[in-house]
């Protein structure tokens, strides 16, 4: 978190959503303070609860950006969703964590651990 934050600063009126499996969530209310955590269980329980707010909250009627926290291809029909909308999309990931099918939607990607990148 602490790397995210760096390099992707949040402000006073952005808005931080958190998908998480129910068995993580003490742990991550412990380190992320400020935001609306979503929890759902199952395969891909934590990618499907963020998305489906997504597109069930219209955030593309109420935000000009959005970021992913995630290397996670389950997020590329969102990012499509988003970028029809003209929402611009910055994901945020480790390099070697992201899959091909978001990085192919995606045109701005933000690596933590930037030196591995190379």
């Amino acid at each position: 978190m602490t790397e995210y934050r760096q390099r992707i600063p949040i402000g006073p009126l952005d808005q931080f959503v958190v998908g998480v499996n129910p068995r993580s969530l003490v742990e991550v209310g412990r380190v992320i303070h400020g935001a609306q955590i979503l929890t759902r269980s199952g395969p891909d329980g934590a990618d499907s609860v963020l998305t489906e707010m997504a597109v069930n909250d219209r955030i593309d009627l109420r935000f000009e950006r959005v970021v992913i926290g995630s290397g996670d291809g389950y997020f590329a029909d969102l990012v499509t969703w988003l970028n029809a909308h003209d929402v611009h999309v910055t994901v945020v990931s480790r390099p070697r964590w992201l899959s091909w099918r978001l990085y192919v939607v995606t045109s701005d990607i933000t690596y933590l651990d930037a030196a591995l990148a190379a």
